[in-house]
């Protein structure tokens, strides 16, 4: 919510929104923008506190840095009476990507975040973005595998990559140095990498719009997401793919059709 409401009147006001289009469905309130556990460990548990005790929310969403869950801040989630979900900005597995983004943490602060939180049972999803310059198709592939392979990842939400005025990628950008992949050749990056995500991994999210029309500098992804999602299911009944196809685990495929 951009007003300056409490968190009992923003979800007050988003559950009215969500139950006039799906009826009375189980809440999990999202702490989503920017970095949902930076502040002190009292301010952040009165937060979460107030979510957790409205009558109709079922468990956090919390989205944050790996570089910003400490052993205070995952010991709190740990001792929380609902469930709890970590959703971490890894966007690549790769350093020379996170320096590129000017991330302020490198890969290994990724994996320690990874392996704290999921050690203390707390459910685990993963941010990602497609498309980072200097990326491969192998490199990307890469960071799948790398979340494949990870037995507490959970969730993965994938992100095209947007560039927001008054960035340094914004001047890349402008001066011709900076190629964003359009939606027509998304989609076949996202299909390839789907066949390499183990099965059970929850997608969460497979397309980011530039919704913020006042930050938007390039590339404004024209359209609607049911349009695309409509592609690239296209594109996957085109070519056979089946989350997890192509790793080397076995999946009971009996009653998938193509």
């Amino acid at each position: 919510m951009s007003e300056n409401l409490s968190v009992t009147e923003q979800l007050n006001k988003g559950i009215a929104l969500v139950e006039k289009s799906c009826g009375e469905v189980g809440i999990l309130a999202y702490f989503q923008e920017d970095t949902s556990t930076a502040g002190e460990i009292s301010y952040l548990k009165r937060k979460y506190s107030e979510a957790l005790q409205h009558e109709k929310v079922i468990g956090l969403i919390v989205s944050t840095r790996p570089d910003f869950l400490t052993k205070e801040i995952t010991d709190l989630f740990a001792g929380l009476d609902k469930p709890v979900t970590i959703e971490i900005g890894m966007q690549s597995r790769h350093d020379k990507s996170l320096k590129f983004l000017n991330r302020g943490h490198d890969f290994a602060q990724v994996e320690k975040a990874i392996t704290i939180c999921g050690k203390k049972g707390i459910e685990i999803g993963v941010h990602l973005i497609l498309g980072i310059p200097g990326e491969s198709l192998a490199d990307m592939r890469e960071t799948i595998l790398y979340v494949t392979g990870n037995r507490y990842t959970k969730q993965v939400k994938f992100h095209n990559l947007v560039v927001y005025e008054g960035t340094p990628l914004q001047e890349l950008y402008r001066k011709g140095n900076l190629k964003i992949p359009s939606v027509k050749e998304y989609i076949p990056i996202l299909g390839d990498l789907i066949a390499y995500l183990r099965g059970d991994i929850v997608i969460t999210r497979l397309f980011t719009s530039n919704i913020r029309r006042t930050q938007i500098a390039a590339d404004r992804f024209r359209g609607i997401k049911t349009k695309w999602m409509n592609e690239l299911r296209k594109y996957i009944v085109k070519n056979k793919i089946i989350q997890g196809c192509k790793t080397d685990i076995v999946y009971d495929q009996e009653n998938i059709k193509i």
